[in-house]
């Protein structure tokens, strides 16, 4: 089903919104969440305080959103990973290869998520259940093993389960090495994520794929 155009006045809208979310975004990484006030946002973006409460009931309401939209941008990046060219082993391993890029791309927002945690872990681990790009990214990782197993090449696994190991194990790392700035120290890491997991998966004689 094809997409219906934005308006003008729906595109200036969503321009204004994403200007705002960029500056918060700038201000939070630089001086913390709770250190920022929206007033400080309205000045960083050239808007009124009142536009942005036009757009965003709160300052929690606007973080929200920089998560829903940080999310859909890392998920539609992962998901062009999963359904490329190559075999399943090969777009398995890029996958994973992807995380100290993602992490160099994304790590002042990840930062930003993790320091927040403790306060509002109730409300992300919340939005972190309904998120439905992450859901998407799920059943892709999944689907891409189950083909892994349908030819052979993997040992027999159920494929849910090695999907949710493989992603909550990539999350966790992306947590704590948020704040690492050597990406060789990242890549390395993310070589031993691969190791385990696709030398785990891979029947005997798919070794060397």
């Amino acid at each position: 089903m094809p997409k219906t155009r934005l308006t003008r006045k729906e595109r200036e809208r969503q321009r204004r919104k994403e200007e705002i979310l960029v500056a918060a975004s700038n201000l939070f990484s630089t001086k913390g969440f709770h250190n920022v006030s929206m007033q400080e946002i309205a000045r960083a973006s050239e808007f009124a305080v009142g536009t942005l409460y036009n757009f965003f009931k709160s300052k929690d309401a606007l973080f929200d959103e920089m998560a829903r939209v940080c999310s859909e941008r890392v998920v539609s990046v992962l998901s062009s990973i999963i359904d490329g060219p190559g075999s399943e082993v090969e777009r398995l391993r890029a996958f994973i290869r992807y995380q100290p890029q993602l992490l160099e791309e994304h790590g002042d927002f990840i930062k930003l998520y993790v320091s927040q945690l403790g306060q509002r872990s109730h409300k992300l681990a919340q939005m972190q259940k309904e998120n439905s790009p992450s859901k998407v990214l799920d059943s892709k990782v999944e689907q891409l093993i189950k083909a892994g197993l349908d030819k052979s090449m993997f040992r027999p696994v159920d494929p849910a389960i090695a999907a949710k190991a493989i992603l909550s194990t990539m999350e966790t790392i992306a947590f704590e090495t948020a704040e690492l700035v050597d990406k060789a120290e990242l890549t390395d890491i993310s070589r031993k994520v691969e190791q385990l997991f696709i030398d785990g998966l891979l029947m005997p004689e798919g070794a060397g794929q």
